[in-house]
């Protein structure tokens, strides 16, 4: 997993001067990381930097070595959990933070990161999928949508939702990558 030395350089280059107002905190980018793990195609690192940062990939800021070199490092832990069949831990903040918050940044990374690509998320097996991605779609406070404005108005179903999103993660990475 990252140290809290990880977790400073990372926050230092998601909010260096002259990032996007649309940078994601470290929490986003644990989704978006997670999401390039457990989703059906892989995705570069150059791609994971350009949707933190809210840059455009091509002619976007130039992505510091420390920052491939970091979520490759993510990327690898979260493989090896979930592969070894482990549980796997959302971050979860320090100090400034609440944990409402943090859940709702690392979901709307994850989110970001599946829109990206819905057409392979979905694929031949659309009714799976969307059974498992409603929590997190839900928890990321992206859409206006009816059903999911109802459903956050309801705080048992919303911790219901967070406490599922572990085994969701699972049940996604097994979809896509057991034979």
């Amino acid at each position: 997993m990252l140290t809290d030395q990880d977790v400073e350089t990372l926050e230092s280059i998601l909010f260096a001067p002259g990032q996007s107002d649309e940078a994601l905190d470290v929490f986003g980018l644990h989704g978006v990381v997670t999401a390039s793990v457990v989703g059906p195609i892989p995705v570069s690192v150059e791609r994971i930097h350009a949707i933190a940062t809210g840059q455009p990939e091509a002619g976007g800021n130039a992505m510091p070595e420390e920052f491939g070199t970091l979520v490759s490092r993510l990327a690898r832990t979260i493989q090896q959990e979930l592969e070894q069949g482990q549980t796997l831990e959302l971050p979860e903040p320090e100090d400034d933070e609440t944990a409402e918050e943090a859940l709702e940044n690392w979901c709307a990374g994850f989110t970001d990161t599946f829109l990206l690509d819905e057409d392979q998320w979905l694929g031949e097996d659309e009714e799976t999928v969307g059974q498992l991605m409603p929590p997190i779609l839900t928890l990321s406070n992206l859409f206006d949508d009816e059903a999911f404005q109802q459903a956050r108005k309801d705080p048992k179903r919303l911790a219901d939702y967070a406490d599922a999103i572990p085994e969701l993660l699972t049940d996604l990475y097994l979809h896509y990558h057991s034979p």
